[in-house]
């Protein structure tokens, strides 16, 4: 009988533990890593009819990746300014930024969300980095592939992704000048994370105000 009671107590015991480890995971908030603007640009290459490449880099990138503790997974949130475009040879700017390309006065920004991935994935190269990307008003699931991630501490802060990929521009309503440009869009990101958001602009002093 004595044994009995002390299975039972046992159980209970496991079964209390199980319930307050499930109850502290619960309630474990998810972390957020933001984009550092600063250090993370995106990049782009096409190649032309004539075996020559139109080579682009943006440099406003900004956004986050949410970590969930308890299924132990990332998600990737990036927001890429179209207007903060550079591209070699310069006399191509004009046009990739009007209404066959990016069409940025209707389109200011490309945006690329991940499915969750698991964390030990993301230290791994050439692991696969799913999700949805919205070009020129049209989102479709995009694949973009890790490769050397650096980290500093155990932590992601501070840590830097490289992500590669490409799409084919055709796929989002940009097919003019197809007998001279290549619809094979490559696309490299380099990403650097801080756990600590940007700081917000000052906002401008009243016009007259003495600032000094």
């Amino acid at each position: 009988m004595y044994a009995r009671a002390l299975k039972r107590s046992s159980r209970c015991f496991v079964a209390l533990a199980t319930l307050f480890a499930c109850a502290t995971l619960q309630a474990t908030p998810a972390t957020t890593l933001h984009i550092d603007r600063g250090r993370s640009h995106a990049a782009f290459s096409v190649r032309l009819i004539w075996w020559q490449s139109v080579i682009g880099r943006f440099d406003d990138v900004r956004g986050q990746i949410r970590i969930d503790p308890v299924h132990r997974t990332a998600r990737v949130q990036a927001r890429i300014r179209a207007e903060s475009v550079r591209v070699k040879p310069s006399r191509y700017r004009k046009r990739l930024l009007g209404k066959h390309f990016f069409d940025a006065g209707t389109y200011p920004d490309i945006t690329f969300t991940s499915d969750p991935i698991p964390l030990a994935q993301l230290h791994r190269d050439h692991e696969r980095l799913k999700g949805q990307i919205t070009l020129h008003g049209v989102t479709r699931p995009m694949t973009l592939r890790l490769y050397d991630t650096q980290c500093p501490g155990q932590g992601f802060d501070q840590c830097t992704l490289h992500l590669r990929g490409w799409l084919d521009r055709t796929h989002f309503g940009m097919r003019a000048y197809r007998a001279f440009v290549s619809s094979r869009v490559n696309l490299s990101l380099v990403i650097r994370l801080r756990a600590e958001p940007e700081p917000s602009p000052s906002p401008p002093a009243p016009h007259g105000t003495d600032t000094r």
